[in-house]
């Protein structure tokens, strides 16, 4: 292997060493880490060719570091959570020690990295159903050990835990030493035989590690989610697809939710946590109504009125709203992108690209505008703007460190610019986004950078440039984040 071969090892074991390290800390396994975290990256160089996807190589790391971290421990060890000054925060940690091993493990596991339903059941090496019902299990004893005053688990008490657990098991991590890393190069090189990737080291790079960066920073941007059956990952890849039937999970959290921008419409995405419910889909399109987006930038245009009825009937979703819904989609352009945000929105959890989309108003007909016999449908790539930056969301609270921005631009757009912004406007960070060349399935083309960043105020700014009949156009698109 050359040093060409290994250099994406061993930057990436440079960036995101400490993360690894942390978790098996966690986990129990500590003097065994050097080891893991190794062995785990020297697995992952011998399977690149396979691992194509970036989010799947975020995902094997994941998977392998737990598992050897287990067997390190033993079946008879236990977790180790390095104690905090927070009162309240240690004795989450005191209750998740207390616990038996395979249920703290799953909740460490869970919320430390942020990975639920599909995610979490593929590094458990679990059904979704198994791991669900462990997570749930951990979380009802981890309520009975605080003495929770709801110990039947509403779903504001579930939320609200869960938001301390993450934060705690943050807290907790922090106390770990960072690991050394002078060997690793040494050792990567060392290795004969490792299998070679199909596709330009030097390019592929820059979208692995921004994808690995996002997997880890969403230890500290997500909330956790916790589902019954599989849903839709929260992927890097830019588009939203649509492209198999899935189940409808109970509780979830990062749901994709559609929202509209500035007086063009265009849709763009947020991930948001959406109260437990036994219906996603209805959970979602209620959302529209009363959950404002967390970009001051997008709106929804189902601002009144309430979802009365959901029916789903093979592909055909039929939605019956008050009529005070449809007041404010008084015209053409407004009313077809309020049905865009409820179509994509609702495809895209239910994995069906042909989904038909019928309203009505009171179990009557709706205003005409809503009428359509044979249903609304996705329309392409048409509704959304040339240019989308998804991650970071607007109001992140990240770590400091790497900080790994994700977006996507139309084919005809421009290699988007990024710049990070201070508190006081000074430009921190310019560069040119990896982006790549040709379009995936979808028709976008999706860009990545990671920097560096000190705890602070920032605004992330990513603007690319399309051509009209009036010369070039810049489309820019911006959220603010926090550093810690």
């Amino acid at each position: 292997m050359s040093e060409s071969d290994t250099q994406w090892l061993v930057d990436l074991y440079e960036e995101h060493g400490t993360s690894l390290h942390r978790l098996v800390v966690l986990l129990g396994a500590e003097s065994e880490s050097g080891h893991i975290v190794r062995a785990a990256l020297i697995g992952l160089s011998r399977r690149a060719h396979r691992l194509v996807d970036p989010l799947e190589r975020v995902e094997f790391l994941a998977e392998e570091v737990v598992h050897d971290a287990r067997r390190a421990r033993g079946s008879a060890g236990s977790l180790a959570l390095p104690e905090v000054s927070d009162p309240r925060q240690q004795e989450i940690l005191d209750a998740i020690a207390a616990l038996p091993v395979r249920l703290g493990e799953v909740i460490v596991v869970s919320h430390y990295l942020s990975l639920f339903g599909p995610e979490l059941a593929g590094v458990l090496r679990m059904t979704v159903r198994s791991s669900n019902h462990r997570l749930e299990e951990g979380l009802k004893r981890l309520r009975m050990h605080l003495r929770d005053t709801d110990p039947a688990g509403s779903s504001a008490a579930i939320d609200s835990l869960s938001a301390e657990v993450t934060s705690t098991l943050r807290a907790s991590a922090r106390q770990v030493q960072s690991p050394g890393t002078a060997t690793l190069e040494t050792e990567l090189r060392s290795m004969n035989g490792a299998a070679r990737g199909g596709i330009g080291l030097k390019v592929f790079v820059p979208l692995l590690v921004g994808a690995l960066g996002l997997g880890f920073w969403l230890a500290a941007a997500s909330s956790p989610r916790v589902v019954e059956e599989a849903l839709p990952a929260a992927s890097p890849a830019p588009a939203p697809t649509a492209t198999s039937s899935r189940s409808l999970p109970a509780q979830v959290r990062a749901v994709p939710v559609y929202y509209v921008s500035g007086s063009d419409f265009a849709l763009h995405r947020e991930l948001r946590d959406l109260a437990a419910t036994g219906d996603l889909v209805r959970a979602a399109i209620e959302s529209l109504f009363v959950v404002p987006p967390l970009d001051p930038d997008y709106e929804s245009l189902w601002s009144n009125g309430r979802l009365i009825d959901v029916e789903l009937i093979g592909n055909e979703l039929t939605l019956d709203m008050s009529a005070s819904a449809y007041e404010e989609l008084t015209t053409p352009e407004r009313a077809q992108a309020a049905v865009d945000q409820i179509v994509y929105t609702a495809s895209e959890l239910l994995g069906d690209p042909e989904l038909r989309v019928v309203f009505t108003s009171d179990g009557r007909q709706p205003p005409e505008l809503l009428q359509s016999e044979e249903g609304f449908g996705r329309r392409g790539l048409e509704p959304m703007p040339p240019l989308w930056l998804y991650s970071p969301q607007n109001n992140a609270t990240v770590d400091s460190g790497q900080l790994a921005v994700l977006g996507s631009v139309k084919p005809e757009a421009t290699a988007p610019l990024l710049r990070i912004l201070d508190a006081d406007g000074n430009i921190v960070h310019s560069l040119t986004a990896q982006t790549s060349t040709d379009p995936d399935s979808q028709g976008w083309r999706p860009w990545s950078a990671s920097v560096a960043v000190t705890p602070g105020e920032y605004s992330v700014v990513a603007s690319t440039q399309v051509a009209t009949d009036t010369g070039l156009r810049t489309i820019s698109e911006n959220k603010t984040i926090t550093v810690e």
